[in-house]
């Protein structure tokens, strides 16, 4: 149905490794299935469009469990969400949500201040992305593919993943004068910080970096095979042999021969590089990738972003407005002005809810009208989750600069009335002194 529904026993194996790396935290049958069954989804789930195809999944692997293990508690061991993850306790063990929640956004603080000052809404779907992402690189070979609208938080998330896990990530600054040259003098390097200087690295390689055919194939062959035939000739291979003599002879090993050394250097590339593509859906050359580049799809584990979600832009459009001071008149209808409570405890500003909630429909309103657009003109403007949150932006620019327009007006008016009332003490004065005056005369 989907040219990236391509599953081999590569899948078979990943599960497997996956259970057996997690089973000396399991207790019970019931740890055992849902380890089983969120391993059996990353995999299998992950890769899915549309909603009712990951339903499918679901049901279909609930149907096998509850057919190989009779004697487990549905209700325990099938509830959804199953998160599994190392950051709550030292093992890879299942977690709440909230807690994973509070986690997570107590970290993004220190990530916004030492790495990236670049706000970023912690949302049901958000969570599930970095587990995702997490879960991939700390497996050795883990390599992942992305792919989503733009601005979805495909390389963020990454960044932030391997700023967790003490991951250097690389990313390659492909410019108008960007030649495969360059490219391949970018691959030396890093592979040469993984192999010899046994860094660990996360290589995001984003598809608006593919100038050119022979950035996949190069690609391709770094992820099917750990290296990129003729990377290293000549001058460049006896640098890099000088290079994995003086990181051997750290390590206390003793290799003689160039080619031991070399093979070591793609094994050390192999455990400590971590490429992780990300891609749109919408890119005409997406289907095509399927058969160009195939190592991308089945050395990859897939992990399918698409769009956010309507519950998803209403809890960001809410996280980002929640600052705004609105004034209970700017609505039709009376909202109240008592603040609530609201399903996680949280104090909340009934009039802030529906602003976000009218931005969430403004923004649904134009995707609809776009897809009426494509049906009848053969015409489409792509709305993804960055020009929703420009608009975001750009409405709360908006509101700063007229409310600080009208605070410099009602200064303007306010000096201007001080000014009437000072003159008008200062003839009350000059009445009272004339009256003397006149008098006097």
């Amino acid at each position: 149905m989907q040219p990236h529904y391509i599953y081999s026993p590569r899948e078979l194996t990943r599960w497997k490794y996956a259970i057996f790396e997690a089973l000396g935290a399991v207790e019970d049958v019931d740890d055992l299935v849902r380890l089983l069954v969120h391993e059996g989804l990353r995999l299998f789930e992950d890769r899915m469009v549309y909603q009712e195809e990951k339903d499918w999944c679901n049901e279909v692997i609930d149907e096998v469990v509850k057919k190989h293990f009779p004697s487990m508690d549905d209700q325990k061991a099938l509830v959804r969400p199953i998160l599994f993850t190392n950051y709550i306790k030292k093992d890879y063990v299942s977690v709440q949500y909230e807690e994973l929640k509070q986690y997570i956004e107590g970290r993004l603080k220190t990530f916004y201040e030492e790495e990236l000052n670049v706000q970023l809404v912690v949302f049901d779907t958000v969570v599930d992305h970095i587990l995702r992402i997490d879960r991939v690189l700390r497996q050795p070979l883990g390599h992942l593919l992305l792919v989503g609208a733009s601005g979805v938080g495909k390389t963020t998330l990454t960044r932030f993943v391997s700023w967790l896990n003490n991951l250097q990530v690389f990313q390659i600054k492909a410019g108008r004068n960007y030649s495969v040259y360059d490219f391949d003098e970018d691959l030396r390097t890093v592979m040469k910080r993984a192999g010899c200087k046994h860094e660990k690295i996360c290589f995001i390689f984003d598809e608006s970096n593919v100038l050119s055919a022979a950035f996949l194939e190069r690609m391709n062959a770094l992820l099917a095979s750990g290296e990129v035939p003729g990377l290293f000739d000549g001058e460049d291979y006896m640098n890099l042999i000088n290079n994995c003599k003086d990181a051997a002879l750290r390590e206390g090993k003793i290799i003689d021969s160039d080619e031991e050394l070399y093979k070591n250097f793609i094994y050390h590339v192999q455990r400590n590089l971590h490429v992780v593509f990300t891609m749109n859906p919408q890119n005409p050359d997406f289907s095509n990738r399927t058969a160009s580049s195939p190592a991308l799809f089945n050395r990859c584990v897939i992990d399918w972003f698409g769009d956010w979600s309507d519950d998803g832009l209403l809890q960001v459009s809410k996280a980002l407005t929640e600052h705004i001071d609105v004034p209970s008149d700017s609505f039709a209808v009376d909202v109240g002005a008592d603040a609530m409570e609201n399903e996680d405890g949280k104090m909340v500003d009934p009039k802030n809810e529906l602003l976000g909630e009218c931005i969430v429909r403004l923004h649904v309103a134009v995707r609809e009208v776009n897809q009426k657009l494509m049906r009848s003109a053969k015409k489409f403007n792509y709305i993804t989750p960055r020009d929703f949150l420009d608009f975001i932006r750009h409405f709360t620019e908006l509101k700063d600069v007229k409310k600080q327009e009208l605070v410099e007006l009602q200064g303007h008016l306010n000096a201007g009335l001080d000014k009437i009332k000072e003159s008008e003490d200062e003839v009350v004065k000059m009445q009272a002194t004339l009256k003397v005056y006149q008098d006097d005369l």
